[in-house]
C-alpha cells in the first residue's frame, strides 16, 4: 500500500517543464515529460515545446525548442527567429532526507539563430542575420507542498548566471560591405514558479507550471526585465 501511495508521488514530481528542477522523488523511478508552453513580456510573445527525461529520481535531460509568434528583429522584421536549448539538472540531497526540500543545480545552453531566406531573395536582405549562444548554470531551490493524493503543489525560486557571445550580420545596400558586430555580455535571470502537479494515476499525470523570470545585464533591452511564462506537461512514469 505505501508503494502504491509514494509511486504516483513520485510520478508527479518528476514533471517540470521549461525551467524546471529534480523533486525529491523515489529512488529507481524514471520518466519522460512532453511539455508546451508560452512566455510573454512586454516586447515579444513566444512559444515553445520540449520533452524532459528523469532518470532514477535524481537527474533530468530535457531540449526545447522556442519561436516568437510575431518576429521583433527590428534591423529586418522577416528575419524568422528559433532558439534551440538543451539543459540537464541535478539533485544533490538523498531521497531519504529533508523529505520537503530540493536544492539542484541546473545547467543551460541555449543557441538563438535566424532561419535561413528564400534563395530569390536580395543579398542585402538575404544575409541578414543574429545569433546569440547563452552557456550557464545556478542553483535550484523547492519546498514540496502536498495538498491530496490527487494534488501536489511545488513553489520553487532560483538563480543563473550566463556567459552570452552574440553575431549580427546586416548588409545595408546590395553589393556592399554591411556592418558585423559581435561581442560578450554577463546576464543574471532570478525566477520564481509553483508548479502544480495533478496525479491521474500511479503512471500518469498532468503538469502545469507558472512561472515569473527577473532578467538582468548589460545588452539587454528594458521589455526583457519581467518575464511571465506557463507550460503544461503529461507525465509517463516507468
Amino acid at each position: 500500500m505505501v508503494l502504491k501511495r509514494s509511486i504516483p508521488l513520485a510520478m508527479a514530481l518528476m514533471s517540470a517543464p521549461v525551467f524546471s528542477q529534480v523533486q525529491l522523488f523515489e529512488a529507481e523511478v524514471s520518466g519522460i515529460v512532453p511539455y508546451v508552453g508560452l512566455k510573454w513580456n512586454s516586447g515579444i510573445t513566444e512559444y515553445s515545446a520540449g520533452m524532459e527525461y528523469t532518470i532514477d529520481g535524481r537527474t533530468t535531460l530535457g531540449f526545447e525548442y522556442a519561436a516568437p509568434l510575431k518576429d521583433t528583429l527590428t534591423f529586418d522584421p522577416t528575419l524568422k527567429a528559433y532558439t534551440i536549448h538543451p539543459y540537464g539538472i541535478f539533485e544533490f540531497i538523498e531521497p531519504d532526507n529533508l523529505k520537503t526540500f530540493s536544492f539542484a543545480i541546473r545547467a543551460d545552453f541555449i543557441h538563438e539563430d535566424t532561419k535561413t531566406k528564400p534563395d530569390a531573395t536580395a543579398d542585402s536582405l538575404k544575409y541578414n542575420s543574429f545569433s546569440r549562444t547563452q552557456l550557464g548554470g545556478g542553483p535550484l531551490f523547492a519546498l514540496r507542498i502536498f495538498s491530496s493524493e490527487k494534488l501536489v503543489l511545488i513553489p520553487s525560486a532560483g538563480y543563473e548566471f550566463y556567459y552570452v557571445t552574440y553575431q549580427r550580420n546586416l548588409l545595408t545596400k546590395q553589393g556592399q560591405g554591411g556592418v558585423f558586430p559581435d561581442g560578450t555580455y554577463l546576464w543574471h535571470d532570478v525566477t520564481g514558479a509553483c508548479a502544480v502537479h495533478f496525479i491521474i494515476n500511479e503512471f500518469n499525470g498532468i503538469n502545469f507550471e507558472p512561472k515569473v523570470t527577473a532578467k538582468f545585464g548589460e545588452g539587454r533591452k528594458p521589455s526583457d526585465l519581467l518575464n511571465v511564462s506557463a507550460s503544461v506537461g503529461y507525465v509517463l512514469a516507468f
